[in-house]
């Protein structure tokens, strides 16, 4: 199964965990300056939204990123961030209780491009691997990362060389986490 068709099966896994714990879909604090593709409905009297993962149209790339860079990004890594719209999302998985990270808009795909430079020249200055973040873990310094020049998901903490694979590929890594809405 692709990185998009499993994405979507966990998007849709997590949407379906929150309509039955809470009658509704997974909810976000609204934000007027930070609008999203994937709001669903009118502002709850609690000031928060109910949001649905959407589908990017046109789909978005890394091409552009890898240029300015000069650096090849793995071909998943633009299908896990280039597909859809989604708020990022907990799942359960054999390293602990794991944070999707994804993009909210068009606004928020350039700000992680940010970020993603911001980290891929970090690891260039230190001269070790370069990497792209895709989860965050229970540990405030602790990613999961994709190393570009193999593919391999590992577990890296900030600033640090990766110290753990856990996969081989993202298509992989995906196959072992389970979505986990928590009401």
């Amino acid at each position: 199964m692709s990185v998009y068709k499993k994405l979507e099966t966990l998007f849709s896994q997590y949407q379906n965990q929150a309509k039955q714990k809470t009658d509704q879909y997974p909810l976000v604090t609204h934000d007027e300056q930070w609008p999203s593709p994937c709001e669903m409905s009118e502002t709850l009297a609690n000031g928060q939204i109910q949001w649905q993962a959407v589908e990017q149209n046109p789909k978005a790339g890394m091409d552009n990123l890898s240029k300015a860079l000069e650096v090849d990004f793995p071909e998943e890594i633009g299908e896990f961030y280039g597909n859809y719209y989604a708020d990022n999302i907990t799942v359960s998985s054999p390293w602990g209780q794991l944070v999707l990270l994804q993009a909210w808009s068009d606004t928020d795909y350039d700000q992680l491009q940010q970020n993603i430079t911001g980290h891929v020249l970090m690891k260039q200055k230190l001269k070790h691997d370069e990497t792209v973040f895709i989860a965050l873990t229970q540990e405030d310094d602790l990613l999961v990362t994709v190393e570009n020049c193999t593919g391999f998901v590992w577990l890296e903490y900030v600033g640090k060389r990766p110290h753990q694979k856990i996969a081989e590929s993202i298509n992989e890594f995906l196959a072992h986490v389970e979505a986990d809405f928590s009401a």
